[in-house]
């Protein structure tokens, strides 16, 4: 049963966006008569929202009334429509180039393996996966875990090696003109075992001067 396909001016304002995919798919409908619209259409297709879209499109409304105005512009049919129609293009030129990178991916790697060439079968397949996003490269988080930090005022991020000569702990030079090795420093006696020397010695003498006078 063919489907009847109405035209867009005849379509009710509250229509739902999936109405209107459908609607610019079957009819593939031209671009805009109205210039601006078309630049809101456009603009709302790159993602941006309908507030910067209706600025983007050159219509003079700013702040609160640009996001009002495009809200209603949005709600138009022939408007909707043709967003729709944008996005549903976007999304099939994507699918097409990493499909057909893919096709071509695969054909190299079915042509290595019959020609007996297994390292670039592997290289094939490899490709073929970091494009599906399947594996991450590890020098590429190496680089980005192990970079050092910068200096909160810095204008750029310093090098590993920057860092070491900034950073890293220096080792002592040897000392110049003496083989032998530094004599450790004698340990200073604690205060209380000086105190208590020098009584022993004050004691002494006093015995040393009492029997001299006996």
């Amino acid at each position: 049963m063919t489907p009847m396909v109405g035209r867009p001016e005849k379509c009710q304002a509250g229509a739902s966006v999936g109405k209107a995919h459908r609607l610019a798919v079957l009819l593939a409908m031209p671009m805009l008569r109205n210039p601006r619209h078309e630049r809101f259409a456009q603009a709302l297709a790159k993602g941006l929202s309908g507030k910067a879209a209706y600025v983007e499109a050159g219509f003079r409304a700013r702040d609160h009334a640009a996001e009002v105005e495009g809200s209603k512009l949005l709600r138009k049919p022939e408007v909707s429509a043709r967003i729709a129609e944008l996005q549903a293009r976007q999304v099939r030129r994507l699918d097409v180039t990493v499909e057909t990178i893919c096709q071509e991916l695969e054909a190299a790697r079915a042509g290595a393996m019959a020609a007996r060439q297994y390292s670039a079968a592997t290289a094939a397949s490899l490709g073929k996966a970091k494009l599906l996003g399947l594996i991450t490269d590890k020098a590429e988080i190496e680089t980005t875990v192990r970079r050092p930090m910068r200096d909160p005022g810095a204008v750029r991020q310093m090098s590993l090696q920057e860092w070491e000569e900034r950073f890293k702990p220096k080792a002592s030079a040897p000392q110049q003109g003496n083989d032998k090795p530094a004599t450790k420093p004698e340990k200073a006696e604690p205060e209380d075992a000086v105190r208590i020397i020098d009584a022993i010695r004050q004691a002494k003498a006093a015995r040393r001067v009492k029997s001299g006078s006996t």
